[in-house]
């Protein structure tokens, strides 16, 4: 439940509880890249988020120390443990952070959007989910309740790509997944759109309270002005369009937590 799997900038992180600005403005940032790239390679994470971390922890007058979490129960472990400075997470593991002392200080431009497909004109008696509590899993149970489709089994899988499976050998009728996935499973022209989800702010950098409003400031700034080089590796290690950055310290997760508190998370 607590395996963490920790990057620094050219050693590995000590499993044991960080401290904010430990070392002349290091920074500590934890990235969750969501159930499309739970699976990233180690390697490949490290040389895709390294100019991100870069970036931010310059701010900082520091280096960045970076963690890949695989799973959103990791997450949540270390938010109960040892805390980091900053982390980039999907929008229903945002809502999980705000509660830990944690504010918005920059979101990708893009929205969060996906829907439910469902095998063309079958009736749907099951429905395939991602992880718990990831947004595909709460938004899809929200959407479920919203349109009184109460009757139905729900399954939960690790990745979109096993959604997209279930599907396929029939263990489900129906299934949640973003919207190019579900694009591109609909033009094979076996699967329809069964119902939308609703549209909310997507990946989010969340800042610990720990740090002033002006450091919180820097840091959304340097989110917002990376260049498109770093913009484009950093897509490489998230499933979640990614353009660039804007400053929203407003950004409304109400729907999100209607949904996880409905959810019973």
């Amino acid at each position: 439940m607590r395996r963490r799997s920790f990057l620094a900038g050219l050693s590995i992180l000590p499993a044991l509880p960080l401290v904010a600005h430990a070392a002349k403005g290091d920074l500590s940032i934890g990235i969750y890249p969501g159930t499309g790239k739970a699976d990233i390679v180690m390697g490949d994470f490290r040389a895709y988020a390294m100019p991100f971390a870069q970036a931010l922890a310059a701010v900082q007058g520091g280096k960045p120390k970076l963690t890949l979490f695989r799973s959103i129960r990791s997450v949540m472990g270390s938010l109960k443990g040892g805390r980091l400075d900053l982390y980039f997470v999907p929008p229903s593991v945002a809502v999980a952070v705000l509660d830990h002392d944690y504010s918005p200080i920059a979101r990708v431009r893009d929205q969060a959007t996906g829907v439910l497909v469902r095998r063309k004109g079958a009736i749907v008696t099951a429905v395939a989910l991602t992880e718990k509590e990831s947004w595909l899993d709460v938004m899809a149970r929200h959407t479920l309740k919203r349109n009184k489709i109460d009757s139905v089994k729900i399954f939960n899988f690790k990745t979109q790509e096993d959604v997209a499976l279930a599907m396929q050998r029939d263990y489900a009728q129906a299934g949640s997944l973003r919207s190019k996935l579900a694009d591109e499973l609909i033009a094979k022209g076996d699967y329809e759109l069964w119902h939308p989800l609703p549209t909310t702010p997507d990946f989010t950098l969340m800042a610990s309270n720990r740090m002033s409003a002006a450091e919180q400031d820097r840091l959304g700034a340097a989110a917002v002005g990376l260049n498109t080089d770093t913009i484009q590796t950093l897509q490489k290690t998230i499933h979640s369009k990614v353009t660039g950055f804007v400053i929203d310290k407003q950004a409304d997760y109400k729907t999100i937590k209607q949904a996880m508190n409905e959810a019973g998370y």
